[in-house]
């Protein structure tokens, strides 16, 4: 595995070179890459270091030297993804959250969740906000949260505990197929805890 990794990132870096260079032809501001941590990106085109950065159980313990480890660089560092899908146990599983959906297997489209599992959008709320607070104390410059919506994971609270795919849902809101939200009575949509995690941390740490 170690060696294909290193042939992939050879082969990746290659390409970036080149597309970082065709880009500074035709573009005049700053130049990144959105990349995962197994593409060992060599970060001397860019201007900016550019990362999803999900904490897992197997990674909490070198979490923060993570995050020291990228601003070390000496670059801009902008985590461009991180989150926690909304059920028991999903922050500890960092980006494989959704791996508890079953897809269908001709189009892909999610159908139903693989078992039973228990709603926590407390703790979905507390994993962004501790992680909120990692970055701003590793000296990230910004922050990018895995994700408003996914609409193809609706809220089905009425029906087979297992259908109710917002469960897997990174969102920080939960989708509805045929109502409207409470909230924001126009919206499609209601706010989970992690919405209004993000609202207060945001609005503290602008006072």
């Amino acid at each position: 595995m170690r060696e294909h990794i290193g042939e992939v990132s050879a082969r990746v870096n290659d390409f970036l070179g080149k597309a970082a260079a065709l880009v500074r032809e035709r573009f005049g501001g700053k130049v990144t890459y959105a990349a995962v941590p197994l593409e060992r990106v060599d970060w001397a085109p860019f201007d900016i270091v550019s990362i999803d950065f999900y904490r897992s159980a197997e990674i909490a313990d070198q979490f923060a030297e993570g995050v020291r480890n990228l601003v070390a660089q000496g670059k801009p560092v902008a985590i461009t993804e991180f989150g926690a899908a909304g059920y028991h146990g999903a922050g500890d599983r960092g980006a494989h959250g959704l791996e508890i959906v079953e897809y269908d297997k001709d189009t892909r489209a999610p159908l139903r969740l693989n078992g039973e599992y228990a709603r926590d959008e407390a703790g979905q709320a507390a994993y962004l906000r501790e992680l909120l607070e990692a970055f701003d104390a590793g000296g990230i410059d910004s922050t990018f949260v895995f994700t408003f919506a996914l609409h193809d994971h609706p809220h089905r609270p009425d029906g087979d505990p297992r259908e109710d795919l917002d469960l897997a849902s990174y969102g920080i809101v939960k989708v509805f197929e045929d109502r409207l939200g409470t909230t924001y009575p126009d919206m499609p949509w209601e706010p989970k805890a992690a919405f209004a995690a993000l609202a207060d941390y945001y609005r503290d740490s602008t006072v």
